[in-house]
């Protein structure tokens, strides 16, 4: 978002401002000698100090324990796959294949990247990590550092407009721990939390406006930030294109006529810098238009009532809110704002319109969270009535993206809004500070707690390294376990020792399971579906199955009944494939009656 004018508070403007809102000169009072802890510089650290305090005390501080084990949301499939991600990135570029493209999961036949979320910057960034400590080491700290790295980069943002310390840090706290942020982190999803650069070059943009840098580095600078967006997650990046071009619009309408050349010259600028980062993403342009886009299928839009009424399982002690989330309904994860923060957004657009940053951040925020409900109104979730624009939620590219987390845009508005307020108003710095934990509190009412599992979840067949006698290297394997994507995940802790029949990417490509449809299906077991599973296993040349001894799901014996043996390394059974020579077509009678349901394994098997 770009904000219109770097002189738009008289309290937030900088001392060597020499044109005002009024366009009269302001007096430049000589320069003092700052103390150290004014300082922006020491007053960043000191925020991000803060926020990895206040973080890692309150939400993060499960997730510091056991850095080295993989616990956090292990039925989801994102946690793993994104620990997956962050070690294929450099071993693609080490042994000089195509990063674009996996042949070792989904084998045979491999599947493209193209258009997975496999955030090469974060994971090439943290290449000297990942190769000294390992990947779950890696996705640990980056999950740990997210919240308040985002926080610090809105808080810099802030900073810069309000010059206060204690405004912008509360600013920097409703962005970086927003609901869509938390939500996002206990899921795992990398992509989705590592926001920080979009308030990074919102607030490229104000040092651009206010002379601090010229226009040479704002457009290479600005240029780089987009490109790192676009290939940390290309549907932030699509959201940005159209956000910068309704805020440019937004921008020169309220801009005034003596303020409107510059406004177009920045529109002129930012146009540059996004062909700058066009053209540094042509690399993966060039190979992802030659696939299929994935089609995404679900529900996306944001839920009105989810703005402020947080989930039930989340919400503390406030009785009557709680008494309206359980009525809720299908509402958003990554949309609560909650009632102060909407009040202190309306209260300040009331009192403060008459400043262009006002009117230019109310403007924003009332198109965002529009844009946000997608095609259709949804109110605790029931549908009220569909938009007139609905038709264009169903052209390429937008009809896959996600309404809803339009919203990571409405929380920096917020952000901004939240600061400028604080800064702005006439009360005494308790009653500011008072009202800055409000709107905090409110905020937070949102967040659950992360579900981490209290072991980690990758076995020592995998940790001991005793597969390096069981399996062949490249051999082809399947994984079967209810740890969500535990096949990937054990791939990156072997350095890909193994090949991975199967593996989950994303759900508009792997269906919900990170299994072979044919090994699957053996959960709800026929006779044509064991004789589809048997030659499976001949054509993709299984070598072995892999079963978690410690989440098998209760279907496993059937890898007993079908004639495959098994045996025990550690705390995973091996099922040696062997061409399926041993394997034996069943009856309805050999398999057990009300098996769809769930069956234990026969006595005599492995487990």
């Amino acid at each position: 978002m770009a904000p219109l004018s770097r002189h738009d508070e008289g309290q937030a403007a900088s001392p060597a401002a020499v044109v005002a809102d009024t366009g009269q000169p302001v007096s430049v009072q000589p320069s003092q000698p700052r103390i150290w802890y004014r300082r922006p510089s020491a007053q960043g650290l000191l925020a991000l100090a803060l926020y990895v305090a206040v973080w890692l005390a309150t939400g993060g501080r499960h997730l510091v324990q056991g850095l080295g084990d993989a616990h956090l949301d292990q039925v989801s499939m994102d946690p793993n796959f994104y620990t997956w991600c962050l070690k294929w990135w450099p071993y693609a570029i080490g042994h000089g294949l195509n990063p674009f493209y996996s042949h070792l999961v989904r084998a045979p036949m491999g599947h493209s990247l193209a258009w997975v979320t496999a955030i090469p910057p974060i994971a090439l960034l943290a290449t000297p990590l990942t190769l000294t400590a390992g990947p779950l080491v890696t996705f640990n700290l980056l999950v740990i550092m997210a919240p308040p790295l985002a926080a610090w980069a809105a808080f810099v943002l802030c900073r810069r407009l309000t010059r206060k310390f204690w405004p912008s840090l509360a600013g920097g706290a409703v962005f970086g721990f927003s609901a869509y942020e938390i939500n996002h982190i206990a899921a795992g999803q990398l992509n989705l939390t590592y926001s920080l650069l979009l308030p990074l070059l919102a607030y490229l943009v104000v040092l651009w406006r206010e002379n601090a840098i010229g226009t040479r580095a704002f457009v290479v600078l600005a240029g780089l930030t987009m490109a790192v967006q676009f290939y940390l997650f290309l549907e932030t990046f699509a959201d940005l294109t159209v956000l910068l071009a309704v805020s440019l619009a937004v921008g020169i309408a309220v801009a005034g006529r003596t303020k409107r050349p510059e406004m177009l010259r920045l529109a002129r600028h930012l146009g540059y810098a996004y062909a700058i980062g066009i053209l540094l993403a042509l690399p993966y342009l060039a190979y992802a238009l030659t696939i299929k886009t994935p089609v995404l299928h679900g529900y996306t839009n944001l839920d009105m009532m989810s703005l402020a009424v947080p989930r039930p399982s989340s919400v503390t002690s406030i009785s009557w809110l709680y008494h309206l989330s359980k009525e809720a309904g299908r509402s958003s994860d990554a949309g609560y704002v909650g009632i102060p923060l909407l009040l202190l957004a309306v209260l300040l657009a009331v009192t403060g319109w008459s400043s262009r940053l006002v009117r230019f951040l109310a403007g924003m925020l009332a198109f965002v969270i529009l844009a946000a409900f997608g095609s259709v109104l949804y109110v605790d979730g029931g549908q009220v009535f569909s938009f007139p624009w609905a038709r264009l939620w169903q052209l390429p590219i937008v009809r896959n993206a996600y309404p809803s987390r339009l919203m990571l845009f409405a929380y920096l508005a917020l952000a901004v809004m939240t600061a400028v307020w604080l800064a702005r108003t006439q009360a005494s710095r308790w009653l500011r500070l008072t009202l800055g934990v409000l709107v905090v509190a409110g905020l937070v009412q949102d967040v659950g707690a992360f579900d981490v599992y209290p072991r980690s979840t990758l076995p020592t067949f995998i940790s001991s390294g005793a597969y390096r006698t069981q399996l062949s290297r490249g051999e082809t394997v399947v994984v079967v376990s209810t740890v969500g994507n535990a096949g990937m995940l054990w791939q990156a802790e072997t350095n890909f020792y193994v090949r991975l029949a199967g593996g989950y990417i994303n759900q508009s490509i792997t269906k919900g399971s990170d299994l072979p449809r044919a090994v699957q299906r053996l959960a709800k077991a026929s006779p044509a579906g064991v004789t589809r599973f048997e030659n499976y296993l001949r054509e993709a040349r299984i070598g072995a199955i892999l079963v978690d001894r410690n989440h098998a799901p209760k279907w496993v014996g059937m890898f007993w009944r079908v004639g495959l043996k098994g045996h025990p390394s550690g705390n995973v059974v091996v099922y040696e494939v062997n061409g399926c020579r041993s394997c034996r077509a069943l009856g309805w009678a050999q398999i057990p009656h009300g098996h769809h349901a769930g069956s234990t394994a026969p006595a005599g098997s492995p487990l």
